[in-house]
């Protein structure tokens, strides 16, 4: 992106002034210019912690720009060493003698290196090594007659260094304010280069560190850095992978370690001091080969070893492209793959989660005897779908091809009711909309209810907006699953016509279905006591004693839980049903509110009269026990079923 820049203003400024020096101090302003956005947003994103958010690189991306780091300092090794210049392309330059000792030397410099790293567990093992390596060669090279700068086996000066200073070249420049607004965008497009460029190296120096960073802290240094550097003719910088992995290496693991390096390096730079033109090149160049192995082994030894062929692929395939093109075009091509690769992996999961039908999964409703069993034999008409994630493109379709499958493979008019569960559905998209479309005109020509059920606010307004539900459509819509499921439950139990009769008589035959034939439902009645309430009123409350069955002959019962967050609605109990069974043969308080939701008819066995019947009628007490245990048994049985089928 710099050149970029250069590659615009330059010319123009040349065109304007016919000056070549007036050109070169505004291409370097538009570089302080840019280095300044840079660092002020970088620094902004490190003060609001907002650093999280730009995670979005994922490993192959990583062990590419590694992989293309070592291979570029390999080839830059190759370069430093003999002066030839390797590419993907070209490997088989004009070698000469000269250039094959020199590059030998330095893949014995390597080897010293790669042995030291593993047989040396001492901290300052690798500078020793270097400090060692320099006076061998140095003095070897002393003795052979080759230490002048025409043999080549050292880096030529760099020679004096001429200090630049912003401030003072904006006098001279041909830069304005209006300029500067014009370019704003290519200086945040260098900004957005910085920004993935610094998580990008973040990310691979905890990869090779075997750390995790605090990516906030990187963004504020990095920025300060930035917006320092600036007045003092610095350009837009960040970390440095390799430098950063060497003094890791070289035992260096605080970061006080680096500031200690920049310092050196900076008098260095200032004192006009040739020290590298002092080392020898092949000592040089094996530092180079020794980082570049580091990064390349590094980056693929991972995902070869651990045979995922995919992610090795996608890393060469990056490192390719880092190499031809760059590392700012192989990283952004890197994160495209990752979102494309993520979109149809996830598009195979699919958007439903769970699937049961109405015979295996119920609703926190008790009912009678014959209700349960017409729901089990018939719950098939109810098919529940649990869907989750962010509903796209990707997986709408599969989502509407999935239901249309399940309706169309069972007879017409078999499937009543298509229960969606929303509860975990981030959101949707377009897509998503259009096929959810089709799916309620395909159930309106099936006679299929669709119930939709824990819609988010705004999903629940996008699907108003679409009209499935509201007006004059079949289709619901409820705040939750349970709420919705019975509603389907209470429509085809109307349907099949076997809600039970709410006067006394029909209690006592299903009373006397309970206990059998060898007793009477009247002789139990005579121990029972009977309550009838006038409207919604509470019933008993969470803690008191359990002291006492009942038995719903007429009416609609609530069981509350209150918690933290306050009542918590548990489940809702019908006519001829039995409560309380569970504390009473415990001997515990109640765990629950039960409230009865309008008029009702309860009849109550206390513990004292069950105790007189015990006395007086064993065997009408024995036969209320098995109905205890049998409401118990299939209680635990509804149970069992709905947990196989939020676990299939």
């Amino acid at each position: 992106m710099l050149v970029l820049l250069s590659a615009t203003t330059g010319p123009s400024v040349f065109a304007a002034t016919q000056s070549a020096a007036v050109a070169i101090q505004t291409v370097m302003l538009v570089f302080t210019a840019a280095t300044v956005v840079a660092g002020a947003l970088l620094f902004c994103i490190g003060a609001f912690r907002l650093g999280s958010y730009c995670r979005f690189i994922p490993y192959f991306v990583v062990g590419g720009f590694l992989a293309a780091t070592g291979w570029l300092l390999i080839i830059g090794g190759v370069r430093t060493a003999t002066g030839i210049s390797l590419s993907l392309t070209s490997v088989t330059p004009a070698w000469t003698t000269t250039s094959n000792a020199q590059l030998v030397s330095a893949l014995a410099a390597l080897l010293v290196l790669l042995a030291v790293r593993r047989w040396s567990r001492w901290a300052l093992a690798m500078p020793v090594t270097l400090l060692a390596m320099w006076l061998i060669a140095a003095l070897a090279l002393r003795e052979l007659g080759l230490s002048g700068p025409e043999h080549g086996w050292y880096l030529p000066a760099l020679g004096a260094l001429t200090p630049w200073v912003p401030l003072e070249a904006v006098r001279t420049t041909r830069l304005t304010w209006p300029i500067v607004i014009e370019m704003l965008p290519q200086f945040i497009a260098v900004a957005i280069v910085a920004l993935i460029s610094l998580v990008t190296k973040v990310s691979s120096i905890e990869v090779m560190r075997k750390t995790s960073g605090d990516l906030d802290r990187e963004f504020r240094a990095n920025g300060l850095g930035n917006v320092v550097a600036a007045p003092f003719g610095g350009i837009a910088s960040g970390l440095q992978t390799g430098t950063s992995v060497l003094l890791k290496q070289a035992g260096a693991a605080t970061r006080m370690s680096g500031v200690a390096a920049a310092l050196v390096l900076g008098v260095v730079a200032v004192a006009h001091f040739d020290l590298p033109g002092l080392i020898p090149v092949p000592i040089i160049a094996g530092l180079v080969f020794y980082l570049g192995y580091t990064f390349f082994v590094e980056a693929l030894a991972r995902p070869l070893a651990q045979r995922a062929w995919q992610e090795l692929l996608l890393a060469i395939a990056i490192m390719l492209v880092c190499v031809r093109y760059g590392f700012v075009v192989g990283v952004l091509v890197g994160v495209v793959a990752a979102c494309v690769r993520f979109a149809l992996d996830y598009a195979r999961l699919g958007a439903v989660r769970r699937y049961a039908t109405r015979a295996l999964f119920a609703s926190n409703v008790d009912r009678s005897v014959q209700e349960s069993a017409y729901l089990r034999d018939h719950g098939a008409a109810i098919r529940l779908y649990w869907l989750s994630g962010y509903i796209f493109f990707g997986s709408s379709e599969s989502l509407f091809e999935r239901i249309r499958n399940d309706i169309e493979s069972a007879r017409r008019g078999t499937v009543r009711y298509v229960v969606l569960d929303f509860a975990m559905v981030s959101g949707v998209d377009a897509s998503a909309i259009m096929s959810l479309t089709k799916l309620r005109n395909l159930c309106d020509w099936q006679a299929t209810t669709i119930v939709y059920c824990s819609l988010s606010p705004v999903n629940r307004a996008a699907f108003a907006r679409a009209g499935f539900f509201g007006g004059r459509s079949r289709h619901q819509v409820f705040a939750d699953l349970n709420t919705g499921l019975a509603w389907c439950e209470d429509r085809l139990i109307a349907d099949g016509g076997v809600e039970p009769e709410r006067d006394l008589p029909a209690f006592e035959a299903w009373l006397q279905h309970q206990l059998g034939t060898n007793v009477a439902a009247g002789d139990l009645m005579r121990y029972l006591e009977r309550r009838h309430v006038d409207a919604s009123q509470t019933i008993y409350r969470q803690g008191e004693p359990a002291d006492s069955i009942d038995l719903v002959a007429a009416g609609d019962l609530a069981v509350d839980v209150e918690g933290d967050d306050g009542r918590v609605r548990l489940r809702r109990i019908t006519t001829h049903t039995m409560l309380g069974e569970m504390g009473f043969v415990r001997n515990t308080a109640r765990v629950a509110t039960v409230s009865a939701e309008g008029p009702a008819t309860i009849f109550t066995l206390t513990r004292a009269r069950m105790e007189r019947m015990r006395q007086e009628r064993p065997e009408l007490a024995h036969a209320f026990d098995d109905f205890i245990m049998r409401t118990l048994a299939d209680r635990i049985e509804t149970a069992n079923r709905a947990a196989t089928a939020l676990t299939r």
